[in-house]
């Protein structure tokens, strides 16, 4: 598929949003009332491109209609009642809080260490998933057409077998540190979620907020809403909550490049997966990259290499006792018998990419015809590989936090 920036003329955009909204009403029709519904309809709007009626029909088969989103079907797993073996046996805290950052109410996701270790040391059953935020489609549209169209936004709930206690009292006295997670385009302050459960049972509080660019569309951005004033916000909720007084930082993506370029400083260093910019400050800097990354080239990446930082292609041969940064650009499977190397959003979360996969994937078809870029999303719902992909890398990140 092709990942070229193009736009239809503002018609196209007219059209395209009232077929959407044709898409996401027709709930309980058969396939056959559907199609005949967009024959009627969708040509009342000028603009739409001759095969498009054809493409909706086609995306509409019963398997591909019942993974759409409605107005009414939300997006949930069955509550969780099962037990992670190795994440019960050290659970976390969790809470859902909220930051105001340039008049605009900020969604936050925060973990950390919990109050009593023998306590939290018991078996736990997460009797539901703690993480619960929208899918706004529209967001898509506004990102790369430049329109929002009227979609209704599906609710995700995961984290069903994560073993945190929401709102559950932090453990006393002084952190590890504090570390902020910066997503990427279209991304969500759960996009790696279970690697801030993991930091958190090392000892660490960490934060992940929504961002501007956010998939949830969560609040209305504005010039006092940047990625910097969110970040900095979070890190006084670290210090006044929690009396974190050193702090880290990582992002994907959009989210490596806040991750490079934040003031800071970050003393715990700074870590930029599938995407970074050039850092010249004396922070300790990570930086993640892959030769199978469909949307920023490891060419790209390779610029934001300082002239001392060793490289390598395997995250075990780094050794963080005799250098405090590094690179690793990955250029070959990390799992045997695989034929690809991870993509861009493969450093994600499964859970996070599958609620993706359930939403999105009916609606590639119609990003193919209008030859919207995909940000990988393509290529991964073919090898769906995240879980591989955290198992050969996020050690080496929780390393990297823990050097000191």
């Amino acid at each position: 598929m092709s990942r070229s920036s193009h736009s239809p003329g503002a018609k196209g955009h007219a059209g395209l949003a009232v077929a959407l909204a044709v898409v996401l009403g027709l709930q309980a029709a058969p396939v056959e009332a559907r199609c005949s519904a967009f024959t009627r309809l969708a040509p009342c709007a000028k603009g739409v491109r001759p095969n498009l009626n054809r493409l909706l029909c086609c995306a509409l088969s019963r398997r591909s209609f019942l993974a759409l989103p409605g107005a009414v079907r939300l997006l949930r797993r069955p509550a969780a009642a099962q037990i992670d073996a190795v994440a019960a046996s050290k659970p976390v805290g969790y809470r859902a809080t909220t930051l105001l950052v340039g008049g605009q109410t900020i969604p936050v996701a925060q973990w950390y260490p919990l109050a009593d270790e023998g306590e939290a040391a018991a078996p736990f059953i997460n009797t539901g998933p703690p993480y619960r935020y929208r899918i706004n489609i529209a967001n898509l549209f506004r990102a790369f057409l430049g329109f929002k169209p009227p979609i209704p936004s599906p609710e995700v709930r995961n984290g069903g077998a994560s073993a945190v206690r929401p709102d559950a009292p932090p453990a006393q006295g002084e952190s590890k540190g504090g570390i902020v997670f910066a997503h990427g385009l279209l991304g969500s302050r759960f996009d790696m979620a279970t690697l801030c459960e993991q930091l958190a049972r090392e000892g660490f509080v960490v934060s992940s907020a929504d961002f501007a660019e956010s998939i949830s569309g969560s609040f209305a951005p504005n010039e006092n809403t940047g990625r910097g004033a969110i970040i900095d916000a979070e890190m006084e909720l670290l210090r006044r909550d929690f009396g974190a007084t050193t702090f880290g930082i990582f992002g994907h993506s959009a989210g490596g490049g806040s991750a490079s370029m934040a003031p800071g400083p970050f003393l715990l260093g700074r870590c930029a997966i599938a995407g970074a910019r050039p850092y010249a400050g004396r922070d300790p800097f990570y930086i993640i990259a892959s030769a199978g990354d469909g949307v920023i080239p490891i060419d790209r990446i390779r610029a934001a290499v300082g002239p001392d930082m060793p490289v390598v292609s395997d995250a075990g041969q780094l050794d963080w006792k005799k250098s405090t940064s590094g690179a690793l650009f990955i250029n070959s499977p990390v799992t045997d018998g695989s034929r690809y190397m991870p993509s861009h959003i493969s450093f994600l979360d499964a859970e996070a990419n599958a609620a993706l996969v359930r939403v999105l994937r009916p609606l590639l078809p119609l990003a193919k015809l209008l030859r919207l870029p995909t940000l990988d999303f393509d290529v991964y719902v073919q090898r769906i590989d995240a879980e591989a992909t955290a198992a050969a890398v996020r050690p080496s990140i929780i390393e990297f936090f823990l050097r000191r």
